[in-house]
């Protein structure tokens, strides 16, 4: 191919780069979607000791069938969230809605725990979070709860990793040949009609594909992620 064909195709692949970058920023399709607002606990209480800040909260709605109060423990570094039961269960879930200061919905924990006691494993918070609301999802096989997280469709995910590959393909095309432009010199053409030249192209290709596979068959779905375990000494009274 000729020079000016090899610069319209970097041209075009630097409008595709742009375009499926504004595409991936504007349309978010693994944003999360979540049902529940906020909802203002009744604050019970608040204690200093040495080491945090805790604040009880009486939980509210269907909730305080299961859980009858939380608290919220912040230290110096950490911030966590612990549930105090209404009884043992065998089985129970539920969803901890994290808020911004605005009363944004910043993430979705899903916790599941068995075989229970009085009060829940220590949950570890964002550092950012404000505000906590708790809803139970299923306790010992019984459905309270199932709408408080949407799905993110599969289809959705497909979608974004090929705009994905695509923008990277695109970056990584025009990458090098504006790196063949500018080093190239007077072997820049020679270069161009080399095998090298299209064993590159070939690699970027494959590696657009490698990253579409990560993302479809990798993918780990943002709504509800699990964090907890460890040991807080702390007595619900």
């Amino acid at each position: 191919m000729t020079m000016f064909i090899w610069r319209i195709l970097s041209a075009v692949s630097v409008g595709v780069f742009v375009l499926g970058l504004i595409l991936l920023l504007c349309l978010r399709l693994l944003k999360n979607r979540y049902y529940h607002e906020y909802t203002e606990d009744e604050l019970l209480k608040k204690e200093k000791t040495a080491n945090s800040k805790n604040s009880i909260y009486f939980t509210s709605g269907e909730t305080k069938k299961f859980i009858k109060k939380y608290v919220v423990c912040k230290t110096l570094y950490d911030k966590y969230l612990v549930c105090n039961f209404v009884k043992s269960f065998e089985e129970i879930t539920f969803f901890i809605v994290q808020y911004s200061r605005f009363k944004k919905v910043i993430g979705v924990l899903n916790v599941t725990q068995r075989n229970t006691e009085d009060s829940s494993k220590v949950i570890a918070l964002k550092r950012r979070c404000k505000y906590v609301n708790v809803v139970v999802g299923t306790a010992d096989g019984v459905t309270v709860n199932s709408n408080v997280i949407r799905p993110i469709p599969m289809a959705k995910v497909r979608i974004h990793a090929i705009l994905k590959s695509l923008t990277m393909f695109a970056f990584l095309f025009a990458v090098r040949h504006a790196a063949v432009e500018l080093f190239g010199g007077i072997y820049t053409k020679q270069f161009l009609d080399n095998f090298y030249n299209y064993g590159i192209i070939l690699l970027s290709f494959l590696l657009s594909v490698l990253s579409y596979l990560i993302t479809a068959l990798c993918f780990r779905r943002k709504n509800a992620k699990i964090r907890n375990g460890g040991a807080l000494e702390y007595e619900f009274v």
